[in-house]
């Protein structure tokens, strides 16, 4: 044998176990990469499953969360015509949107209903007033009807009818016509009680600083069931009654108007029915005294069509320091 033929089988014998080498490593670089697609494939599922599972759990906080109030129902009704009126009140932590109404007729046989298809998005503390008219044949003034909104995440809000005599009105937000916001209640502290002086931003708080003119902002609304505007004249004011009058005289801030966020003379405040409303009172100084917290009480006085109308707030408390 030379030494040519030799090497050449050397050589032969060497390629085959490189050979077997690279094809081991490609068939590992194979295994490899389909273990890592197949490993980002179920990462990907298991985040997808788990995004899914908080959405789904979001979606039902919302839905448990939603809280719709329909309150001083009542209904007219012209031929088939069924008006029903009603003030819509989202007094839940979420925005909530009604897409339905449906509207019953209890007195038919058949018991007849309808349903309109609404868009009426509600942010929480919105309050809307609402008249909608459906068509229900055969429909009288003497039938009874029942009433049901459905929200965009599937709850119902029964229409609460209102009572003759009496208004629907939250525990805690008023006694009359008139009902106030609590949670609304705010003041500013301003420089001066002129006109024209801007008020600054809202404080929201109880405890108001009797070296400095203060301006009270309250939330009111007109709950009346004639649906009758209230007009709000200047005798309406807000009125700091004294424990002990030896240490702490009576204090007042009569009703005023802010434009543009100025202070500016009052002339008359309109209240419509079911519109909240910020009534402003002041600027003025409360009297500084050992006996910090007072009652306060507003004073509300007005027009109401040809009727004075008068009602009295005696919620609400204040620390004077």
């Amino acid at each position: 044998m030379t030494g040519a033929s030799w090497l050449k089988k050397i050589w032969n014998g060497r390629s085959k176990g490189v050979s077997t080498v690279i094809g081991t490593v490609f068939l590992m670089l194979i295994i490899f990469m389909v273990s890592t697609n197949v490993l980002l494939w179920t990462f990907s599922q298991n985040a997808q499953y788990t995004q899914a599972a908080k959405d789904v759990n979001q979606e039902e906080a919302d839905r448990h969360n939603e809280n719709v109030v329909a309150l001083g129902g009542n209904y007219s009704v012209s031929g088939d015509q069924v008006t029903v009126k009603v003030v819509l009140k989202n007094a839940g932590s979420v925005a909530a949107q009604i897409i339905n109404l449906w509207v019953l007729d209890t007195n038919q046989s058949n018991r007849r209903y309808v349903t309109k298809s609404l868009n009426l998005n509600l942010n929480p503390g919105d309050v809307e007033p609402s008249w909608l008219t459906v068509t229900i044949p055969e429909a009288d003034p003497s039938h009874d009807f029942a009433s049901w909104f459905v929200t965009a995440r599937g709850n119902t809000v029964p229409l609460e009818k209102e009572q003759e005599g009496v208004i629907v009105a939250e525990l805690a937000q008023g006694i009359g016509s008139i009902s106030m916001d609590f949670r609304q209640f705010r003041y500013y502290e301003v420089p001066n009680d002129n006109d024209g002086t801007d008020i600054g931003s809202p404080h929201y708080g109880f405890t108001i600083d009797s070296t400095k003119y203060t301006l009270l902002g309250v939330m009111l609304t007109n709950l009346d069931s004639s649906r009758e505007a209230i007009n709000l004249t200047g005798d309406s004011y807000i009125w700091a009654v004294a424990r002990h009058v030896e240490t702490l005289k009576s204090d007042q801030w009569n009703i005023r108007k802010v434009q543009d966020n100025k202070l500016a003379s009052f002339d008359f405040q309109i209240l419509e029915y079911g519109k909240p409303t910020i009534v402003y009172f002041g600027a003025a100084e409360a009297s500084r005294s050992a006996d910090k917290v007072v009652p306060i009480n507003i004073l509300l006085f007005g027009r109401q069509g040809e009727s004075d109308y008068g009602q009295n707030l005696p919620f609400i408390a204040l620390r004077v320091t």
